[in-house]
């Protein structure tokens, strides 16, 4: 628990130092925001805070996410560290910013004693039991968002969309496509940020 601790602490030093780079006058807003999604592996519901940099076109956030026992067959609780890309310029359409292309990605650890980051740690399987770690999990995604820039009053909202999939999950899919369908392993998440 410590040495996660310590990661967060140098996760929140990163997102603060790392300069927020060639902010137009349009941009005054705070470089960092506030979030909440639903679905997307990290849970039914997560909310998170993040910092926008290198031109406003790459997004790190940190979420906790929540699946209750009724949706998932157990409560779950996951931390998620994700970084996305805005892979395009926007198109301006009336009073929104539209980014038709966003693509990135998420590492995430699910809390729990039945799961676990490596096998080693447990005595109840023998190594190589488990093909993938059942507590982290790497997660690629690609999406767009539009920023409601021109939007009076609502101008710090934007809202995304995302089609993702977890590591293992593809690397199953392409060892067997046969018994493994895209509907199966890709999930759509949906979100809104608040620039502070």
């Amino acid at each position: 628990m410590q040495r996660f601790t310590q990661f967060l602490l140098g996760l929140g030093l990163f997102l603060w130092a790392f300069p927020g780079q060639g902010q137009t006058p349009e941009k005054e807003l705070s470089p960092f925001y506030l979030k909440t999604q639903f679905a997307g592996d990290i849970g039914l519901v997560s909310v998170g805070v993040g910092r926008q940099s290198l031109n406003r076109k790459l997004e790190t956030d940190v979420s906790f996410g929540y699946l209750p026992k009724k949706v998932g067959g157990d409560h779950l609780l996951t931390i998620a560290v994700k970084s996305s890309w805005l892979a395009t310029k926007p198109i301006k359409i009336e009073k929104v910013d539209w980014y038709p292309v966003t693509t990135g990605m998420q590492l995430s650890y699910t809390f729990g004693d039945e799961y676990f980051a490596s096998e080693r740690f447990l005595s109840r399987y023998p190594n190589s039991y488990y093909r993938f770690s059942t507590a982290l999990h790497l997660y690629f995604f690609v999406g767009g968002q539009v920023n409601l820039t021109r939007v009076e009053k609502l101008n710090r909202f934007s809202g995304y969309y995302e089609m993702g999939t977890m590591g293992e999950y593809l690397i199953s899919y392409v060892q067997n496509p046969r018994y493994l369908n895209p509907a199966k392993i890709f999930h759509l998440a949906l979100g809104a940020k608040m620039r502070l």
